[in-house]
Order: C-alpha cells, then structure tokens, then sequence
C-alpha cells in the first residue's frame, strides 16, 4: 500500500498573506533577540551575519541598524520570498540573496560568519535533520563566533494554541515539530557552548531561544 508524502508548508503563500498577528510577534521576537546578542556586547561592528531561512526577512532592518554589519547574508530555498528582498536598501552593509538549504549549503558554503541565527527554521525537519541543521549553522560560523536559533517548543500554552487553530483551519504549518530544548541542546553538544536561553512565553505559540559561542575548532 503506498503512503503520500507528508504535507509541507507552502512558504509562497504564507510570504504573500502573513497573518496581522505576525506583526506583533515579529517585533516581540525582535527586541528578544536583539536583547540577548547586546547581552553579551555581540556581535561587534563589522560583523558578517548569515540568516538561514531568512526569505522576507523581517529582522534584518532592525539588526543592521543596532549592529552595524558590514555583510548580511540570507539563504533560503523560497525563491519568491528572497525576490521580496531585492533591492532592499540596507545603508552600509552589502546584502547577499542565497536560494540555498539548511540541509547542504552549497552557495554560502566556502564563507565565514560571526552571527549565523536561525527563527522559526529547525522544526520543520525530522529529528536527523533538525540535528543537520543545527550542525550546519556551526558550519557557517567562524570559530568563537555566534550561533542563535529559536523553535517552538510544546508547553501547554504552545499545544493549546495550536489546537485552535488547526480545528478552525488556521494552521499554516503542517510540517512544524515542536522541539524540547534538550533534543536542541543535544544537537549542539559538541560544536559550541551555550551562553544564553530563554522560553519566549509572551508568544501564544510559546518559543525557545539560544545563543551559542562556538567552540575554536573547526565546526567540519
């Protein structure tokens, strides 16, 4: 008996209708992660960052503003959400558009980044690959450099939340894994250590945040 493959999100209609709600979330999300980098006084001017995921972005205006970057680079396979950031003025910083995966970067693959961060990108993978994943920000980072990512992770609040939507049909992620942050932190054994974590509550669709230094050996 064959079996269909499993649903995926369809990230071209979500970039063309985000919800009003995002709006909010984005700029909690934001001032989060904006708080946990000045935290630990990073990344310094001049930093090179890569978003993995990042087609659309709605973080980089306000990281380029507070952290001065000379580079930011965004890799993601949506080709019609990096369109939506062509021509993106971002004043004294180059901006680079990848189409390239998480899973076997291939473009952004030979270049070094001091902030490589991730929102909202892990989950959408099985556990092997979510654990690919993560390796592979450390890829892209250059030793002692800094990796960020965030998940959902399934408290009550998350798997209420979510239950709402998906009985009124206003679930858009079919493919979303909430994480626990150990199978996360498992993942990172090995390749940096964790400075900074924090569940991200205000989101109704409850978050997890992490900020890791990488280790001065090779990420390879």
């Amino acid at each position: 008996m064959s079996t269909s493959p499993p649903e995926v999100t369809d990230w071209s209609s979500y970039y063309r209708s985000v919800q009003p709600t995002a709006r909010l979330t984005r700029r909690y999300t934001t001032r989060e992660i904006k708080k946990a980098l000045a935290l630990h006084r990073l990344p310094a001017p001049g930093a090179r960052i890569l978003e993995f995921g990042g087609a659309n972005s709605c973080f980089l205006d306000a990281i380029v503003k507070q952290f001065h970057p000379s580079a930011y680079a965004v890799a993601d396979t949506n080709e019609y959400g990096l369109s939506l950031l062509q021509g993106r003025a971002v004043n004294g910083c180059a901006l680079s558009l990848h189409r390239d995966d998480v899973l076997a970067p291939a473009s952004v693959a030979a270049l070094r980044f001091d902030l490589v961060f991730s929102v909202g990108l892990i989950e959408h993978f099985d556990p092997p690959n979510t654990a690919l994943a993560v390796r592979n920000h450390f890829r892209m980072v250059r030793p002692r450099g800094l990796v960020l990512l965030t998940f959902p992770c399934p408290t009550l609040l998350y798997r209420s939340t979510r239950a709402v939507l998906e009985k009124t049909r206003l679930w858009r992620f079919p493919d979303e894994r909430a994480l626990q942050p150990a199978e996360v932190l498992n993942a990172i054994q090995g390749y940096g250590d964790v400075l900074f974590q924090k569940t991200l509550w205000p989101l109704m669709l409850t978050q997890h945040l992490v900020l890791v230094r990488a280790r001065n050996e090779s990420s390879e």
